[in-house]
């Protein structure tokens, strides 16, 4: 996939025409994935590009600085989910003061229209856009006439009786309810992050793990969990810890996550991890030595070779 940055250099090109959905797409949950299925397949049909228009942050990190919405993907993350959705280009905006003040019809005219070669709009139904969420459905489709494109207006998905939005994702995930979460999601509740370097105290115990910084994406509750981890082409059975150490640290309150892959001894550092959890263990909780810790990190390993055996992914 593509991925331009900006739209301010980008030259107009009249033999170029795109089917177009635009949207924050946090969590590219199964929603998203229906808009941009959508657009994969009549882009396909036509002999056209399919594109993406989304935004490098949340728009409502713009408007409210002091109480930001946690992402459920960082950009790095969507984009990659994006791309396996089968979309050709993703044009990543900055939602800045540009951006925001923007009227509704310069957006899609001279951005969509004559910059993108827009040729047809997927939208959910509660799109809105431009200076003040002042463009609505109504409006897009007056535009639509007036600049000759098509627009279609995707319904809410509902499964179990529930509008599936990246708002109730994130309250499932942090609640810990990982199962509903990945149904609405369509996948593997999971979160991406860059292998950095750690205290190396579980390899001294015989747990080496490769420790991750995560890319600022919303996390499940402290605890031990079943997990797989891709890095790279390879993929790793792996047991993965969120929490503070509270065995070691007293009084700390960083969280660290640290990931024990089956099978492999060799660093990783500097390297991209995704993580997908599959099922928690048991909760964190401080043991009275570093022996005791060690005999319950070998009963978790067993324990998840169980889930391993009997986990099928089932997101219906």
């Amino acid at each position: 996939m593509k991925v331009v940055y900006g739209i301010g250099n980008l030259a107009k090109d009249k033999r170029r025409r795109r089917v177009i959905a635009v949207g924050v797409f946090d969590g590219v949950h199964r929603g998203h994935q229906k808009i941009l299925a959508c657009v994969v397949r009549q882009a396909r049909r036509r002999g056209l590009e399919s594109a993406v228009v989304t935004f490098a942050q949340h728009p409502s990190h713009f408007f409210h600085h002091d109480r930001r919405i946690p992402a459920l993907t960082s950009l790095e993350h969507k984009l990659k989910l994006i791309e396996d959705a089968g979309i050709d280009t993703c044009f990543v905006l900055s939602f800045d003061e540009k951006l925001a003040g923007m009227a509704p019809q310069y957006f899609v005219e001279r951005v969509l229209v004559e910059k993108l070669g827009l040729f047809s709009l997927y939208v959910g139904e509660d799109f809105v856009f431009g200076y003040g969420g002042r463009g609505d459905i109504h409006l897009l489709r007056k535009l639509a006439k007036r600049s000759d494109f098509n627009v279609h207006v995707l319904k809410h998905l509902k499964l179990h009786n529930r509008i599936v939005s990246s708002t109730l994702i994130r309250s499932l995930i942090k609640k810990g309810n990982l199962d509903l979460a990945s149904i609405f999601l369509g996948r593997r509740v999971s979160f991406l992050g860059d292998v950095i370097k750690g205290e190396g105290r579980g390899k001294t115990l015989g747990f080496p793990t490769a420790n991750i910084r995560p890319h600022h994406e919303i996390l499940a509750p402290d605890g031990i969990y079943a997990s797989e981890a891709f890095c790279g082409r390879r993929r790793f059975n792996s047991l993965t810890y969120l929490g503070t150490k509270p065995t070691f640290n007293k009084l700390s309150e960083d969280r660290s996550i640290e990931v024990y892959l089956l099978g492999l001894c060799k660093d990783l550092y500097g390297q991209k991890m995704e993580v997908r959890l599959i099922k928690k263990i048991r909760n964190d909780k401080k043991f009275t030595s570093a022996g005791a810790l060690v005999a319950q990190m070998k009963n978790d390993v067993v324990s998840a070779k169980k889930i391993f055996a009997s986990s099928k992914i089932s997101f219906a």
